[in-house]
Formats: C-alpha cells, structure tokens, sequence
C-alpha cells in the first residue's frame, strides 16, 4: 500500500534552519550538458535583447508565459519547463517578445547567475507543493535552488491554492533576509489551466509577492 500521510497542516517550525543551511552551503550539483545546450541555445536572443528579462519558472504547457508576454509588452518573457509532454501543448501565439525553452530549472536558474543575468520578474505560478511534511526539502524555497533564485533578483511573484506553501515561502524569504507580501486572489483573467480549475473549484487562491533586489547578489 502507497504511503498515505496526510498533507502538512501548518509551517515546519524548522524551515529557518532548512533556509540557512542552502544559503551556508555551496550547491555542488553538476549542471547536465542538456541544460547547458538548451540555456546556449537562447542565450544570445536573451543577452541581445534590450528588453527587460521576464523568468516564468515551471510554465507547464506555456500559457502563463503568453499571458505574461501578452500583459508585460515591453518585456522578453521566457518560459522554462522540463516537461516535454507539457510543452507539446502549448498553443504559441505572438512570440515576437517570448520564448518557450525546455530545460531543468535546478539547472536554467544557475546558469543565468553564472551568466550574470539579472530579470526584472520572476514567477512560479502554481510550482508543486509536495504536500507531505516530510517532503518539504523538494519545495523551491526550501531545496539548494532557492539561495539561486534569490541571487537572480527582480520581483518575484508566485501564486498556490495551498495556504501552507504561501506561508512557508514568505517565512523562508524572511528567513534570507528579504521582505515579502501574502494576500488572497481574486482573479479575473486566469494566467493559466491550474488557474482556471482551481478556481472553479472554489479555491482560495493566494500570491506571495517580494523585491529580491535587496538580496546581496553573489552571496552564494
């Protein structure tokens, strides 16, 4: 029989802990030769492009990407996902001011550091919760990625239907150092599937919204 835990019911009273140890560690994961072929492959648009970067981090099919393109003229938003079922379906539509690249966001993330990249937004709409407890150490701000994500900078935007993780994901912004807002949704244009659905289902809908900019880049 599959483990049934429950899902957590409130923040780990750990998580400041979990934060401190990624940001006191180096992150010595190798980057795999797809993800640095796939970053190679629109590096160059990217550092051509007098644009603002936009980063829409896990895309799933890309509509939040050309939601994004479409809200965000100005910018050159770039939607990154690893799934290449997911990104089959995406339905391009004017793609003069965004990209959609399949990669390993673990990996994506720290080339553009390395690279010196330095977006004006980020977003994670909807990113998996991995709900159990014990789980915890998957969920971007407490894995080895989230001292990545905060060295690349900008406002970052990230939305969930589970109270938990926005709670969490404020704590462990806290937790580095760096301010952030949590409010409820009340959406009228939904930026994605998962939107829509969770929506009709009549979830509560919650966004988390932080500067990085006054995280000391290079800290990590």
């Amino acid at each position: 029989m599959k483990d049934q835990k429950p899902r957590q019911q409130q923040p780990r009273m750990d998580l400041a802990r979990i934060v401190e140890t990624h940001l006191n560690a180096a992150w010595r994961r190798p980057i795999a030769e797809h993800s640095a072929a796939a970053f190679e492959s629109i590096r160059r648009r990217v550092e051509e492009s007098s644009r603002p970067l936009v980063i829409d981090s896990c895309c799933g099919t890309g509509d939040s990407t050309r939601h994004l393109a479409e809200t965000l003229q100005h910018a050159l938003v770039l939607g990154i996902d690893k799934s290449a079922h997911r990104l089959a379906r995406h339905q391009a539509g004017d793609d003069s001011n965004y990209l959609i690249l399949r990669a390993d966001v673990n990996d994506f993330w720290r080339l553009a550091q390395q690279a010196g990249w330095q977006p004006a937004r980020q977003y994670l709409f909807y990113p998996n919760p991995y709900p159990k407890a014990s789980q915890v150490r998957k969920r971007w701000y407490a894995s080895p990625a989230f001292p990545v994500l905060l060295n690349l900078g900008g406002l970052l935007t990230v939305r969930t239907n589970w109270q938990v993780y926005a709670e969490e994901f404020v704590l462990a912004l806290n937790a580095a150092g760096v301010e952030a807002a949590l409010q409820t949704l009340n959406v009228e244009v939904p930026v994605s599937a998962f939107e829509t659905k969770y929506q009709a289902r009549g979830h509560e809908l919650f966004e988390v919204t932080s500067d990085l900019s006054v995280f000391p880049r290079g800290l990590v």
